[in-house]
């Protein structure tokens, strides 16, 4: 029902599941996902904040539950958005999703050095190294010296550019 669109006919179908089970973690993500992904995000933060406190952050549902925060453009989730984000990245670095979410609630609270640096993880797991390597240079020049994020933004620079040079030996 979901992916045709019916969306009454899709969160009855996931009411009722809840109803079967209500601590299955996966059951509550998926009620938020029919409601995130058919616009509306603050009726889909109930059930996903849920799963992610049953499933300790997983990484997927973390970072679905901080896209939701995020989509209701209120600043005033932006500090949890954040916090369920982190906690994503910190269980799996490899995930671009995350990364990029993460970006956006830096940005969006301002915090540009850092929104650089999640945008370069994103970038260099997605292989655009050019625009990871940007991004890195920005991140580490703004960050504050010796900083645990300026050293990562050094790495990931490193990263980037290791993988352009190998690029250039394999053409």
């Amino acid at each position: 029902y979901h992916k045709e669109a019916r969306i009454e006919a899709a969160l009855a179908e996931t009411d009722a599941l809840i109803a079967i089970n209500p601590d299955n973690p996966y059951f509550l993500e998926l009620r938020g996902q029919v409601l995130l992904e058919s616009g509306r995000p603050d009726e889909a933060l109930p059930a996903l904040r849920r799963a992610s406190e049953l499933t300790g952050n997983q990484p997927l549902i973390a970072s679905l539950f901080g896209h939701a925060l995020i989509a209701t453009e209120n600043p005033d989730n932006y500090e949890e958005a954040e916090k369920v984000l982190r906690a994503a990245v910190a269980k799996d670095r490899l995930n671009p999703f995350a990364w990029y979410q993460l970006g956006v609630v830096y940005a969006a609270r301002g915090d540009m050095p850092r929104a650089h640096l999640a945008t370069a993880e994103q970038q260099v797991m997605t292989r655009r190294y050019i625009e990871a390597l940007r991004n890195a240079q920005l991140a580490e020049s703004e960050l504050p010296v010796g900083s645990p994020d300026w050293l990562r933004a050094q790495d990931v620079r490193m990263q980037a550019q290791a993988a352009l040079e190998q690029q250039r030996e394999d053409s």
